[in-house]
């Protein structure tokens, strides 16, 4: 290879390589960011914290403005931008589905696999009634976890868990035991950023052997940073500094031995689902609802028995911004992926790694779960491909709308 070849090929991966100010620039600044933390929890330096009201990063102490941060253009690093999902090799564009794939399962999908890698699907609750009754859906998620708790395969799990001042406000929760997860068991549709828990999990308490429940986009950066190449580390920038940003790259996602999605397909901002709807137009005191489910209507469910029934369309004005830009309904890059989407009482589970198929089947043979073939849930399947196609739609036509306003202007900058 020739000098002038070299230089081309440098120049081209300088083009496209992941760096902190394309990240705050193309990703948090354009709108697109969803706020999944992993470039938080990845960061070596503490350069960037989590605010939970925007739900974004932000430099924790500005010098040269928000995009840019010290350790980045002195020493090296960009750890972060590697961890994000939302940052492909393209201006205003995330990483291809396909090559997240390869990342974490090796192989990209086929043209039968709509909604991710997929081993098979199939229907599930807990065996137990009273789980299936204080569930959101069938309990499926709660005995996986049980028995991955039993097995010795986990000894945490990082979960949405409910605060301490009201449990419809869900923040970051390790929980460390089979017990603990009674209180996670519920499904908010408040953002809610789940792999901060990972920090807490691995620095404050040790833990080892981790799951991570969380909704699409935070799988996406979970998978992301999982299979991120660390040869952008060089040793130019020192030894220690080689060493930990290696370390913050991989150690918390490292931890995680089993990854289970949550079907989504948006979440709404706190003040606005919580305070402006549910206390002040419909008049509801927080501390008396005990679980909100949403498929095609929202049913609030209170404490005295009362069911309320709302439209779905009366929440959209308080859905988060950053869901538009996301495309992945099924939260495709998990062992296992679980929601109710066409169910009452029953859980859809999209198997999609040998691991998970594998700790599925020992949850049934310890008799924690009843599986039904997807076959008796033809709806749930086609809903799962049409959310699928919705959802992926919508990024595509969003993605494009952003990338012509980039257009507009490195034009206007010319002039």
């Amino acid at each position: 290879m020739s000098v002038k070849d070299g230089k081309k090929r440098d120049s081209a991966h300088d083009r496209f390589k992941p760096t902190f100010n394309k990240m705050m620039n193309q990703v948090v600044a354009a709108g697109s960011c969803c706020g999944c933390s992993l470039c938080v929890v990845s960061c070596p330096y503490g350069v960037i914290k989590y605010d939970h009201n925007s739900t974004k990063p932000y430099i924790a102490k500005p010098i040269l403005g928000f995009d840019y941060c010290p350790i980045s253009e002195n020493i090296g690093c960009d750890v972060c931008s590697n961890a994000c999902s939302g940052l492909g090799f393209e201006t205003s564009k995330p990483l291809e589905p396909e090559e997240i794939d390869i990342r974490r399962f090796g192989r990209r999908r086929r043209e039968d696999e709509p909604y991710g890698v997929t081993r098979f699907i199939c229907a599930t609750r807990s065996a137990d009634p009273g789980v299936v009754a204080n569930a959101q859906d069938g309990g499926a998620v709660r005995e996986i976890l049980r028995c991955a708790f039993e097995e010795g395969i986990i000894e945490g799990a990082a979960v949405a868990g409910p605060s301490d001042n009201l449990w419809l406000e869900p923040v970051p929760t390790v929980v460390k035991s089979v017990d603990e997860l009674v209180r996670a068991s519920k499904s908010w549709y408040t953002y809610c950023p789940t792999p901060l828990a990972l920090v807490e999990a691995v620095d404050k308490y040790k833990l080892k052997n981790l799951a991570l429940v969380g909704v699409p986009c935070e799988i996406s950066g979970y998978a992301a940073a999982l299979g991120a190449d660390t040869d952008f580390i060089t040793p130019d920038r020192g030894a220690k500094n080689v060493e930990r940003q290696k370390k913050h790259l991989k150690q918390y996602v490292d931890s995680v031995r089993l990854a289970i999605g949550l079907f989504c397909t948006e979440s709404y901002d706190y003040d606005g689902y919580m305070r402006e709807y549910m206390i002040g137009k419909l008049g509801l005191d927080p501390r008396e609802i005990v679980k909100v489910n949403i498929k095609r209507k929202v049913f609030i469910d209170l404490r005295d028995g009362t069911r309320i029934e709302t439209s779905l369309e009366e929440l959209k004005p308080y859905h988060r911004d950053q869901c538009e830009y996301c495309g992945d309904f099924s939260a495709e890059y998990a062992d296992i992926s679980a929601g109710g989407v066409g169910t009452e009482g029953w859980t859809i589970l999209i198997i999609r790694s040998e691991l998970g198929e594998r700790i599925l089947n020992r949850t049934v043979q310890k008799g924690y779960l009843q599986v039904k073939n997807a076959s008796e849930f033809e709806r749930s399947v086609s809903l799962l491909k049409r959310f699928s196609d919705n959802k992926r739609t919508k990024q595509m036509k969003n993605l494009s709308q952003l990338a012509a306003m980039d257009a507009r202007d490195v034009v206007k900058s010319s002039k």
